[in-house]
């Protein structure tokens, strides 16, 4: 349920710029900003949100400024790159955007054992694989499909479920193995 509140901007902007690309930029700005502040409050800001809320705040500044902008059909393609760098940049800082979400579930005193990052860097390598994929198909089917809107949905969706799907899998593995070998 902590992803889906993490991506709950990029779902808001994917399920609303098919009526209009600028109420789904801003009503994914909207959402980010709230997740942003509660994120805040709590005194946890992580990279997700705030690349998020970057992101969505300087597309629905040019969506309301420029509403017939080029840049809507690139949408897909630059928020799948965004979303691709921020796990990559993630990834290279040795805190793996995923340990947010898994800190949750997990006990304080295992947050910084060598197990913990090492399952959430290969979850994030998961988001930051299928982000990456995501972003170049898209990209391509903008520009030799001229944004044909069929496939942008269905590049979109696998592009958040298959990895969310395989990183479901891959923590329970882990979680598994790491309660046999505690045994």
């Amino acid at each position: 349920m902590n992803y889906v509140r993490g991506f709950a901007p990029w779902l808001c902007y994917a399920a609303l710029s098919p009526v209009d690309w600028r109420l789904g930029t801003c009503a994914a700005a909207l959402a980010a900003l709230c997740l942003l502040i509660g994120q805040l409050r709590a005194r946890s800001v992580d990279l997700l949100g705030t690349a998020t809320c970057g992101f969505f705040v300087v597309m629905a500044g040019v969506a309301l400024a420029y509403p017939a902008s080029g840049l809507q059909h690139w949408i897909c393609a630059l928020a799948n790159g965004t979303l691709a760098a921020t796990a990559l940049t993630s990834i290279a800082v040795r805190r793996p955007f995923t340990s947010s979400f898994a800190r949750a579930q997990v006990p304080p005193e295992f947050w910084n054992a060598p197990r913990f990052i090492r399952v959430n860097m290969v979850l994030t390598s998961i988001w930051a694989a299928a982000f990456t994929i995501a972003a170049l198909a898209c990209a391509a089917i903008v520009h030799y499909a001229h944004a044909a809107a069929l496939p942008l949905i269905t590049v979109q969706i696998l592009g958040f479920v298959i990895p969310f799907v395989s990183s479901g899998r891959y923590a329970e593995q882990a979680k598994a193995a790491s309660g046999r070998a505690m045994a």
